[in-house]
């Protein structure tokens, strides 16, 4: 098995890539991210090359952009620059204050974990949210793995080692398992086919309020 940073750092080195956006964040535009102010705290977490940090910036926001993978903030900084960043494991916690973000995205970025750190994680997104604060979270669909080709299955049937990492899948029943309705506010929920990799990729999409 690999590290998740060694994955990420080769799956990185590809000359190609750069930052490109789906549009998934629009329907957020409005209620949530417009009205965010340059004091209120932004997070990319899981960022990548940039694909929602670039879409943030080219309106008007100044979000920080974490990932684990120093070669992805590399690359991201070489198209946004000026953005603030940060290399973290977010399975070691998160750098923020309790209650000091106000919109945290997590698209494709918090489905490696077995359970017990999924949970933990969870419990630090929680933690660092806003009262009136929104996440903003992408998962892979329990409909994707068929697409993954050779997976090999654990005694978790819900996560799989694929490309030498492991992999967590979501039916809804799972996301609410982990995304708790005591906890959670759901504002929106949706599976759906993505088309922004060269496959296209089953997910769910969901958009919470923490209820404090």
């Amino acid at each position: 098995m690999k590290s998740l940073e060694q994955y990420w750092n080769e799956s990185y080195q590809r000359p190609d890539l750069k930052p490109t956006f789906d549009n998934w964040l629009d329907k957020y535009w409005q209620t949530h991210l417009s009205t965010a102010s340059n004091e209120d705290l932004i997070v990319d977490l899981g960022c990548g090359v940039g694909n929602n940090a670039k879409y943030l910036v080219e309106h008007g926001l100044s979000p920080i952009a974490c990932d684990i993978s120093e070669v992805a903030i590399r690359t991201l900084k070489t198209f946004l620059p000026d953005i603030q960043t940060l290399c973290l494991d977010m399975a070691e916690g998160l750098p923020f204050q309790k209650d000091s973000v106000q919109v945290l995205i997590a698209d494709l970025s918090i489905h490696y974990f077995d359970e017990t750190t999924t949970h933990e994680v969870i419990r630090d997104l929680y933690n660092v949210l806003k009262t009136d604060g929104i996440l903003l979270c992408r998962l892979n669909s329990t409909n994707e793995i068929s697409n993954k080709g050779n997976v090999i299955p654990t005694i978790d049937r819900y996560l799989m080692e694929s490309e030498g990492i492991y992999r967590r899948f979501f039916d809804r029943e799972e996301i609410e398992r982990f995304f708790d309705k005591e906890m959670w506010t759901y504002l929106h929920i949706e599976e759906y086919e993505m088309d922004r990799y060269t496959n296209k990729k089953m997910l769910w999409e969901i958009a919470l309020k923490a209820r404090k």
